[in-house]
Parts: structure tokens; C-alpha cells; sequence
């Protein structure tokens, strides 16, 4: 699940590609993530109102997992983008989803799951496929300092959203819910930068047809299956799998765009297809089943009804 929604990711700078060519970059992040978000805030009430009806959500201490979630998506796309226009698209997308693994380990390291020496191994093997496939060695261009710390920033950012969604549905909440109020957090974010963006790009056809796919496939479809993995996964090893984005970006130059790659970035590609089969093929994440048996409340709802969600919601890897 992890591979597809990593591939579904990867389709995103080729609809870029193929969209109005006046469209902002930042512009672009932003309606991506009110189209995908507010579609999730949809499906999320409809799953509130069949489990829960009418019945108002308490508050959890889930809450804060649901926030660093949201503003981890969003951050990551502001500073993903200026990374991009400081150092160029391949160095920036290098750093920002060659270092989020490390991130991703880090960040799994301080909550107590140490990773594994096979994860270590793949990271490694992606990481090293990844500097191949950018086409960036040899390169003497000089790098600016502030775009590789937002590049940087991105990583940590993009391995913080799976660490807090990984940290809720192993706790007991289900994917659908989880995914539905983090990305609709970030929505909600996003609709606060729109009124600083030229967006006229989206009354184009290109434009709307652009908006619709990045929304609704690489949001709602691809962070509903994040949502899912994640939940047999540890962040680390679903941010080393995620690496299959960057392939498949690449293999979409080549076949959609009339890109070529060299022999060094054909050999990076298949690097970094031999890291994801070796991640995949490792453990999966620890559960902590004393946080899957929660009480079910009397009065009002709440994401921690586990037993309750998970009999009628279920994903399968």
C-alpha cells in the first residue's frame, strides 16, 4: 500500500508538467491540499455521522497527534517548493526525500522503536539510488545554504506527518478517520494562504483537470493508503518505501515527457527499486496493545473507539 500511494505521489510533477505553465508552484501545493483536504473532511464526516450519528467528538489527547500531522503536511509544502527554486528541482527533491528517512529513524529512535539494521540497509541503498537518479553528480553548481535547510525542513516535515499518523492508528484509530481530519487539517491551512496566490490558473481546463488529480488521486487516494500502510508499518521503513516516489517521477520524464536518463541514473533507479523491495520485506511496526483496547464513552464520540472502528473500517495490506 505504502509502493502505490508512493507511486500515486510520484505522478504529481508530471501533472505539473502538463498544466498551465503560468501555475505557482505554491499555488499549486495550496489548492492541492483544499481539493484533497476538504474531499477527506467529507468522507471523514460521512464515517462520523454513520458510526456516531449526531453525537458531538471529544476531545482527545489524539488532538495534538491530528495538528503536528496537519502542519506537517503543509509545511512540508511550503518548503519543499522553495527548496526547489533555491537549489533546482533535483537537488532539492534529493535532500528533501532522500533525508526523510533518516528523519522518519530518527524520529521512531526518540518515541522507542529503534530501527532495524534491515531498514538501516535500504535507506542507505535508496538514499545512494536517489543521488544517481537526480543526475547531480558532477555537478559543480554551488548550492545556496538557506534552500538546503528548506529542503531539510521538508524532510523532517514529511517524516513527521508519518509519524504522527503512524502513532495514531497504531494507538487503535482507524485510517480512514486518521487521514481524514490530518489532511483536512492541512486544508484548512491551505485555504489560508489561497488569497496570497494567483490561482486564475485553475479556471483553465488544463488547469481544473490538473487540480482535480492532484486533490483527489494524489491526496484523498494516496494518504488514504498511507494512512493504511502505516498501520503494520513503522515510519521509518513506510518513508524508506516512499522512496518509489522519485522512481516513478523519473520513469514518467522518460515515458510521458520525452526525458532521458543517463546510464548513472538508470543504475540510481534501480537502487532505489532493490531499497524499497528490502524494506518491504522487513518487520513489521510493534503495536502497543495496551493503547488498542480503549473505553467506548457513553455520551458523545471520539477517534480512541477502536474496537468500534476497526470492525467496521478495515484496510488490507
Amino acid at each position: 500500500m505504502m509502493v502505490a500511494a508512493a507511486v500515486l505521489f510520484g505522478t504529481t510533477g508530471t501533472a505539473q508538467a502538463l498544466g498551465p505553465a503560468q501555475a505557482n508552484p505554491l499555488s499549486v501545493g495550496a489548492v492541492r491540499q483544499v481539493v484533497g483536504g476538504s474531499a477527506l473532511l467529507l468522507i471523514g464526516l460521512w464515517w462520523w455521522l454513520r458510526h456516531h450519528r449526531t453525537r458531538l467528538p471529544r476531545w482527545s489527547s489524539k488532538v495534538g497527534w491530528v495538528l503536528v500531522g496537519g502542519l506537517s503536511v503543509m509545511a512540508f509544502q511550503a518548503t519543499f517548493f522553495f527548496g526547489t527554486r533555491m537549489n533546482g528541482v533535483a537537488v532539492g527533491t534529493v535532500i528533501a526525500l532522500g533525508s526523510s528517512p533518516l528523519f522518519a529513524g530518527l524520529f521512531d529512535a526518540l518515541r522507542g522503536h529503534r530501527p532495524s539494521q534491515r531498514w538501516g540497509f535500504a535507506t542507505g541503498l535508496a538514499i545512494v539510488g536517489i543521488v544517481g537518479l537526480s543526475g547531480v553528480l558532477g555537478s559543480a553548481a554551488p548550492l545556496q545554504p538557506v534552500g538546503v535547510l528548506a529542503s531539510l525542513v521538508a524532510a523532517a516535515a514529511y517524516a513527521g506527518y508519518a509519524v504522527a499518523t503512524s502513532t495514531l492508528v497504531q494507538r487503535g484509530t482507524a485510517p480512514l478517520p486518521t487521514t481524514a481530519a490530518v489532511i483536512g487539517t492541512s486544508g484548512l491551512l491551505g485555504a489560508g494562504v489561497l488569497p496570497f496566490t494567483d490561482n486564475t490558473w485553475v479556471s483553465e481546463p488544463s488547469g481544473l483537470a490538473m487540480a482535480a488529480w492532484l486533490g483527489l488521486v494524489t491526496v484523498v487516494v494516496s494518504y488514504l493508503l498511507m494512512g493504511a500502510a502505516l498501520r503494520h508499518l513503522s515510519a521509518a521503513t513506510a518513508i524508506t518505501l516512499g522512496l518509489a516516489e522519485p522512481m516513478t517521477a523519473a520513469l514518467l520524464g522518460v515515458v510521458v515527457l520525452g526525458e532521458r536518463l543517463g546510464v548513472v541514473q538508470w543504475v540510481g533507479l534501480v537502487a532505489v527499486l532493490a531499497g524499497v523491495l528490502v524494506a518491504g520485506t522487513g518487520a513489521k511496526a510493534p503495536v502497543e496493545p495496551a493503547q488498542l483496547s480503549v473505553e467506548t464513552p457513553t455520551s458523545g464520540g471520539s477517534l480512541d473507539q477502536g474496537n468500534e472502528i476497526q470492525s467496521d473500517v478495515r484496510f488490507h495490506t
